[in-house]
């Protein structure tokens, strides 16, 4: 009875022979190679997979620009200004989000390095349509955000679609301190699509001579305010000039000669400034111009949206308490009691109702038909560091309750979890293949 192996080996002599030995082991080999990096590339793909589809799940979330362009009547300001969440994102990746309603400065975290961070002072703005907050930082406008207050430094229109600031020359390494670095130019930045226009007068010296100046928007949202002088730091030769917002166009409106700074006011349509008592209105397009004089001397003056109620706030004595005073007209002008001093006037409900700024929070509509005043408060959240600037038409509309901003991560811990994830499949691939090896020996 023949054996098993002897059996096999009677087989393996009689059966044809097609192909050498050499060229079947070769042809094993390869295809066990073959094998193996399919398998090693199918379990890559599935880590690869895995790590993009829990991008959305472990990043800030996708940006969807919001519809920006709305009638002023769908806008509103926010009972309360929050800033978005120091990791949260910006305009540069998730679009711009205006018209704003307020713009404030606030703390962000910045990724440095692979794993490191630092902490920097930004801007950031409130969306006037659904109450949501997104850091601005278009490369024009964040080299300017240094310093620890917005007003004289930033302007934002009254319809909320403009966004002003002044220019100046890069800070040395070794000072970061707005106020010591001198002014070069002005920029508007149109809201809701993020161009940038800067302003400047080819005539005016480099850099401008102004160390004090003015910067506001008119009170139709036409007009960038303010002032410089072409001849060097003179006090004297400094003149206020309109900026055409959407063409850049610089209108003078008042000429060189005067020792202080103008107060700028507002009205439904032109420039307001006062010096003393008087208060001229222009009409840059028309060169029309007017000067009502008022029997105190004018800190600020606001014609409403009738064009025919007035409020101003005076200064009696020239040194203070300020105190406030409108009515229904020109010719109608009453001193209002408001139980506190007023601080500037932030807008207009209506015809008829005027608001008036008296710290940080609290404000006070004034009827200036009646006199009867009602107190509201709009809020600054959390981290926000200066007083911020709201959109002054908008006090028509109602305010509204906004939520606390979404908490956001670290942009870079999706890629965290992706990398940690493609070396354990490294790892597996490896670990796979010398198991494999481990068995065939």
């Amino acid at each position: 009875m023949p054996t098993l192996q002897e059996r096999l080996g009677d087989l393996a002599s009689e059966a044809p022979l097609r192909q050498h030995p050499g060229d079947l082991w070769q042809r094993g080999r390869r295809l066990h190679r073959r094998r193996t990096a399919t398998a090693a590339a199918a379990l890559l793909a599935l880590v690869v997979a895995l790590s993009v589809g829990m991008l959305p799940l472990l990043g800030n979330g996708p940006g969807e620009p919001l519809p920006a362009d709305r009638d002023t009547a769908d806008l509103h300001l926010p009972r309360t200004v929050h800033a978005p969440h120091p990791w949260a994102r910006g305009t540069a990746d998730a679009g711009q989000i205006g018209p704003l309603a307020a713009v404030g400065l606030a703390h962000r975290n910045l990724p440095d390095g692979v794993f490191g961070e630092r902490r920097e002072q930004a801007l950031f703005g409130v969306s006037a349509v659904d109450g949501t907050s997104r850091w601005l930082e278009e490369p024009e406008l964040s080299a300017d955000v240094e310093m620890q207050s917005l007003v004289g430094w930033f302007a934002l229109s009254p319809d909320g679609r403009w966004l002003g600031w002044v220019r100046h020359e890069p800070a040395p390494e070794s000072d970061t301190f707005v106020a010591l670095r001198s002014v070069t130019g002005w920029a508007v930045m149109d809201t809701l699509t993020g161009e940038v226009r800067e302003l400047e007068d080819p005539r005016a010296p480099r850099p401008l001579g102004t160390d004090v100046f003015e910067i506001e928007f008119s009170g139709d949202s036409r007009y960038l305010l303010t002032n410089y002088s072409r001849t060097g730091n003179d006090s004297r030769s400094d003149r206020l000039v309109a900026w055409d917002v959407t063409t850049g166009e610089r209108i003078p409106v008042e000429e060189d000669g005067h020792y202080w700074l103008p107060s700028l006011g507002s009205a439904p349509t032109g420039v307001v400034w006062s010096r003393g008592r008087d208060v001229h209105r222009v009409d840059p397009a028309s060169g029309r111009r007017s000067t009502v004089t008022l029997p105190g001397d004018v800190v600020e003056a606001s014609w409403g949206p009738d064009d025919r109620a007035m409020a101003w706030i005076e200064d009696p004595e020239g040194n203070g308490p300020w105190a406030l005073r409108a009515g229904p007209s020109i010719d109608a002008i009453e001193p209002m009691s408001l139980g506190v001093q007023p601080s500037q006037l932030l807008g207009w409900t209506d015809d008829r109702h005027v608001v008036v700024g008296h710290d940080r929070q609290d404000v006070r509509i004034v009827d200036v038909v009646t006199g009867t005043v009602e107190r509201e408060r709009v809020e600054a959240g959390g981290g926000v560091i200066s007083v911020p600037l709201l959109a002054a038409d908008l006090w028509a509309n109602d305010l509204v309750e906004a939520g606390e901003p979404p908490t956001a991560r670290d942009p870079r811990r999706p890629w965290y979890v992706a990398g940690g994830v493609a070396v354990g499949a490294g790892i597996l691939v490896v670990l796979v293949l010398l198991a494999r090896r481990r068995l065939r020996a």
